[in-house]
C-alpha cells in the first residue's frame, strides 16, 4: 500500500461555502473567511434557489418570482462578500436554481473546487427522515474534503478562529487516509496539538495487549509526521473504549477540542438514510461541539 507524501502540506486554493442566510450558514461564515483568510484562497459563496418554490406556481408566475428570488438573493450575498472582501478576500458570489445538491455538485466541479463549508441545522441537522439535507448530501457525495459546522460551534468559540486543539480519530495502521494528511498539515500550519485515536468497541485489553498497541502507534507517527517536525512533540494517542462515535463525541468535549478530521467513505444519501444504522462519521458530524472536516 502506498503511504502519503508527509512532506506535502494540504492547503486549499479555492473554498465554496454554501449558504441559505440561516444562523447555521452564519456559523459556518468565521471559518470560512479564517481559512482563506490564512491561506490565501478564492472564497465562492454559494446560494440555490429551491426548484420547490416554483412547484405550485402556475407558469405565468414562474418568471416573475423566480427574478425576485434571485433579487433577493443578491442582496442577501451582499454583507457575506463585503465581510470576505474587508478581509481582503478574493470572493465570488455563485447562484443557481433547482435542485441543491446536483447545483452545487455542478458548482464545485466547474469551478475547481477543493474546500466546502457547510452549516448544519442543530442536534438534528442531519437526521436520517431529511433526505434532502445539503449537509448531508455533501458529507457523503462531495469530492472534495467537506468542514460542517453547527450553530451551537459559535457558543464556544471566540469570533477569532483558532485551531489550538485537532482530534483525528485513526481506523487502521497503516493509514493512508487522505483524512490524516489534512490533520497533520492543519496541526503543523496552525502549530495545534494534535490527537489521533483509536476507539476500541469491545472491553479494554489487557496491559499485553495495551503493549502491542505501541508499536502500531509508533508506526503512524513515523508514516505521517517526519523526524525533525516539533508536531511530534505536540502529537499525543488516546485510547478509547466503547461506542466509536460516543467516545469521540466525549473526548471533543471534555478537552474543548477545535476541529475534528475524520475519514469517510462515498456513499448514496438516499441508500445509507435506509441502513440500519448509521456510521461513526455521521454520528459525530451531527451532534458535534466543533466543526468537523470530513475527507475520503
Amino acid at each position: 500500500m502506498e503511504l502519503p507524501d508527509i512532506k506535502r502540506p494540504v492547503a486549499p486554493t479555492k473554498i465554496l461555502m454554501a449558504t441559505d442566510f440561516s444562523s447555521a450558514s452564519q456559523a459556518a461564515l468565521p471559518y470560512a473567511l479564517a481559512l482563506a483568510s490564512h491561506y490565501g484562497s478564492n472564497l465562492y459563496v454559494a446560494h440555490v434557489i429551491g426548484s420547490e418554490l416554483m412547484d405550485y406556481l402556475p407558469p405565468e408566475e414562474t418568471a416573475t418570482k423566480l427574478q425576485q428570488a434571485y433579487q433577493t438573493t443578491e442582496q442577501n450575498l451582499k454583507p457575506l462578500l463585503e465581510a470576505a472582501r474587508q478581509k481582503g478576500i478574493s470572493c465570488q458570489p455563485l447562484i443557481g436554481e433547482s435542485n441543491v445538491w446536483d447545483v452545487l455538485s455542478d458548482m464545485i466541479q466547474q469551478n475547481g473546487i477543493d474546500f466546502v463549508i457547510v452549516g448544519i441545522h442543530g442536534r438534528q441537522g442531519l437526521d436520517k427522515l431529511r433526505l434532502g439535507s445539503v449537509a448531508e448530501e455533501a458529507l457523503r457525495m462531495a469530492p472534495c474534503p467537506v468542514l460542517t459546522v453547527s450553530p451551537k460551534t459559535s457558543e464556544t468559540s471566540s469570533p477569532d478562529i483558532q485551531l489550538n486543539r485537532i482530534l483525528y480519530p485513526v481506523e487502521f495502521v497503516p493509514d493512508t487516509s487522505r483524512a490524516a494528511d489534512y490533520a497533520t498539515s492543519l496541526a503543523e500550519e496552525y502549530r495545534a496539538q494534535l490527537t489521533f485515536m483509536k476507539v476500541l468497541e469491545d472491553v479494554a485489553p489487557s496491559p499485553e495487549e495495551k503493549a502491542q498497541i505501541q508499536e502500531p502507534v509508533r508506526r503512524w507517527l513515523v508514516d505521517h509526521i517526519p523526524a525533525e517536525s516539533d508536531l511530534r512533540q505536540r502529537t499525543n494517542f488516546e485510547l478509547g473504549f466503547g461506542r466509536a462515535s460516543e467516545v469521540i463525541l466525549s473526548f471533543a468535549g471534555d478537552h474543548r477540542v477545535d476541529l475534528i478530521v475524520m475519514s469517510v467513505r462515498r456513499s448514496d444519501p438516499v441508500i445509507a438514510a435506509h441502513l440500519p444504522g448509521s456510521d461513526t462519521a455521521y454520528e459525530v458530524v451531527r451532534a458535534a461541539p466543533c466543526p468537523v472536516l470530513t475527507v475520503r
